[in-house]
């Protein structure tokens, strides 16, 4: 694994570039995917994994 934090906007875009060589019977869930991430970075959750840490809370 990288050392680069990783965040919604290196997601999509790693995701964006798995697309095109993904079959075609995953390309809705890694659409589905990139959008749900889409909108938690529209919505301010930059990190959404670390916001489930109870400590946070």
């Amino acid at each position: 694994m990288s050392e680069k934090e990783m965040n919604n906007q290196r997601a999509i875009y790693a995701l964006s570039d798995l697309r095109m060589y993904a079959s075609s019977h995953s390309l809705d869930a890694i659409d589905y995917a990139i959008e749900v991430l889409q909108k938690l970075e529209n919505a301010g959750i930059k990190n959404p994994l670390k916001s489930l840490n109870p400590e946070e809370q």
